[in-house]
């Protein structure tokens, strides 16, 4: 039986009053009158929510920044060794800078190339895209880094690593800086009173730690869909095959046939999709608004028509601050809920109220497997 488990983080805002989940959405409508709604606890702060997606349990998967993005990456590195997340930044006047998110792709050419020059016996750069890459220190030790999110606007000097393999990590930035404000275009950027694109950052350091070997443990290979390097990187690891992160798209520009078409074409699938809580983070509320009905039309009705035909079983799964719902419906199997999927059933005492990892597990479970 086809399983699909649709993933909707940060969905819910505090105003029930106002939610986009009110308006016209015939088949969530149907998806939840048939099926069985209920509530979802708190997500706990743990390292990698990402393997709460995958219906691991909090204590399972957790990951750094750096291993997830090496293993994204493609990399299997020696097992003693240390992963990094790189941020490709801006140095400028003593202080670190914020760059666009999408770097021209003859520019980014450039900083790769001249990037592998800063491999030595110890480091290994490994290139990425746009501002996101890899760098693994053949090595293990205690040591401290920064998040480039934190330094972006201060001076670099007191952010810089610290402890272990910090002689190794402070020539890689410093000579980073001196090679790539040698490049053309940076000369140019500068002429043009945009900040250059002259810095690796490497941060989020850690180990490749032993994660469930999901492919094994369940039987079955699932297909994951998301924008997210971290998800990409531990889908990877778990055994399961990630789909292209740019052929899904961003925002109001996800792609949601595609995801239906993924949906339709595998046996078991973990749709990830980030539009609406990124849409409502940035206050876009009409796009919300307008999201939704398209995800309803595009991406649900087609799906849930293929659960209707007795064909396969369709969970999805909505997060917010204070909790979340999960509704999941089996072909051949309906219920009568009366309880809609919405901030109104957030707070309803009478639903029953579940982890939402075990949700997951459950909805992708083979019928009559243990």
């Amino acid at each position: 039986m086809r399983r699909t488990v649709i993933v909707l983080p940060n969905l819910f805002g505090p105003d029930p009053d106002n939610s986009p989940l009110l308006q016209k959405l015939p088949s969530l409508a149907t998806l939840a009158e048939l099926g069985e709604v209920k509530r979802l606890r708190p997500l706990p702060e743990i390292e990698t929510p990402e393997a709460v997606w995958l219906g691991m349990r909090p204590d399972e998967g957790q990951l750094r920044q750096g291993p997830l993005t090496v293993s994204a990456l493609g990399a299997d590195p020696p097992d003693r060794s240390t992963h990094f997340h790189v941020s490709l930044m801006g140095f400028a006047d003593g202080n670190a800078r914020q760059v666009p998110q999408v770097v021209p792709e003859e520019e980014l050419r450039l900083i790769l190339d001249k990037a592998q020059k800063l491999n030595s016996k110890s480091l290994t750069f490994l290139p990425g895209e746009n501002l996101d890459h890899g760098l693994v220190w053949e090595g293990l030790g205690d040591m401290s880094t920064t998040a480039a999110t934190e330094i972006a606007g201060k001076g670099i000097k007191s952010n810089l690593p610290e402890g272990d393999a910090d002689r190794e990590l402070r020539r890689f930035i410093d000579d980073s800086i001196n090679l790539l404000t040698e490049l053309e275009f940076n000369h140019r950027r500068a002429d043009e009173q945009l900040p250059p694109l002259n810095m690796l950052w490497p941060w989020g350091h850690g180990v490749r730690r032993a994660v469930p070997n999901l492919l094994f443990k369940r039987g079955e290979r699932a297909q994951v869909e998301s924008n997210s390097l971290r998800m990409a990187g531990l889908t990877r690891l778990v055994g399961y095959r990630h789909g292209d992160r740019h052929a899904l798209g961003r925002g109001t520009a996800t792609r949601l046939e595609h995801l239906a078409e993924v949906a339709l074409e595998n046996d078991l699938t973990i749709l990830l999709i980030d539009a609406p809580g990124e849409l409502r983070a940035a206050g876009l509320l009409e796009e919300l608004h307008w999201f939704l009905r398209e995800m309803d039309a595009r991406l649900l009705k087609p799906v849930l028509d293929e659960a209707l035909r007795g064909h396969s079983k369709l969970a999805l799964i909505g997060t917010g601050p204070s909790g979340g719902l999960a509704t999941d419906f089996m072909g051949g199997v309906e219920h009568s809920n009366i309880y809609p999927f919405d901030e109104r059933s957030l707070e309803e005492k009478s639903l029953p109220v579940i982890d939402v990892w075990v949700t997951i597990a459950e909805a992708l479970r083979l019928v009559g497997q243990d």
